[in-house]
């Protein structure tokens, strides 16, 4: 190779590099997006003035998930990508007004007369409905929080592509940031349900304790009373001697009659829970 071929063939290789450190062209505009979202509620009527009946009102309003499961509140979602007219011809293409709007309707239990529940009932009830609220609104934050991310994802796609193409980036983002707003969705509800079931499971096993504990007491009350029958009968038969232990032997019946009360109380009241606790 000669010094000459040297010379050019470097020459050759600068020739590119020179290119490459002149003033880069502007980088294709990003393509505008814009949001629009909005949140409406609504209510359906509950009625009744027990648990039972509360939950007969709930259950014949109707309302159901797109999983087919019941629902007690629902949140549904109305997606629409809309653009003024673009000019296909155009390049770079650019879709003007490209707006991301979103409508949420939210539908939740309202009670139709609380101020006649009875005092412990109404509490249960209002803690009942914000904590079905409060479910909703998380459904509503993420829908709120993925059409910000729809707008930072399609802000993302340059225009300096044919429109045909630019329709495509954007049909994909679309259904890309859509995909994680349902997995969001999903993972949520899997969470919220596996704390629900946690928390019926405790009260399940401390509704079965109880009901432990009402067994040997309710078999001891039905002892005292075999024992206090046959005293009372011994007693009536002129055994006065006897009249001092039957009287012991009814006040400890009394003490186990209130523990047994005590204890059905305490396991109605976890009933009651659970029942609340189903959703």
């Amino acid at each position: 190779m000669s010094a000459r071929s040297v010379v050019a063939a470097l020459a050759l290789l600068a020739s590119p590099g020179l290119t490459a450190c002149s003033s880069p062209s502007p980088a294709p505009p990003r393509q505008p997006v814009g949001v629009e979202t909005s949140v409406s509620t609504r209510y359906y009527p509950v009625r009744g003035t027990t648990t039972a009946a509360i939950f007969a009102a709930i259950d014949a309003n109707g309302l159901v998930e797109t999983s087919g499961h019941r629902a007690v509140g629902l949140t549904s979602a109305e997606w629409k990508l809309t653009s003024g007219d673009v000019d296909a011809r155009a390049v770079p293409c650019v879709f003007p007004s490209l707006t991301i709007m979103l409508h949420l309707a939210v539908m939740l239990p309202r009670h139709e007369a609380p101020e006649v529940l009875p005092a412990d009932l109404r509490d249960r009830w209002e803690r009942f409905v914000a904590r079905v609220a409060a479910h909703e609104q998380r459904h509503v934050d993420i829908y709120l929080e993925g059409a910000k991310a729809m707008k930072t994802r399609l802000e993302a796609t340059r225009t300096a592509v044919p429109c045909a193409d630019l329709e495509k980036t954007i049909d994909a983002a679309w259904r890309a940031q859509q995909s994680d707003i349902e997995r969001a969705q999903t993972e949520f509800h899997a969470a919220d349900e596996t704390k629900a079931r946690s928390e019926r499971e405790a009260l399940q096993a401390r509704l079965d304790g109880t009901r432990a504990r009402l067994e040997p007491v309710d078999a001891e009350i039905r002892r005292l009373d075999a024992e206090l029958a046959d005293l009372r009968r011994q007693v009536d038969a002129g055994r006065a001697d006897l009249v001092a232990q039957h009287h012991a032997l009814a006040g400890r019946r009394g003490a186990f009659a209130e523990e047994y009360n005590r204890l059905v109380a305490d396991a109605n009241g976890l009933i009651d829970a659970l029942n609340w606790a189903r959703w």
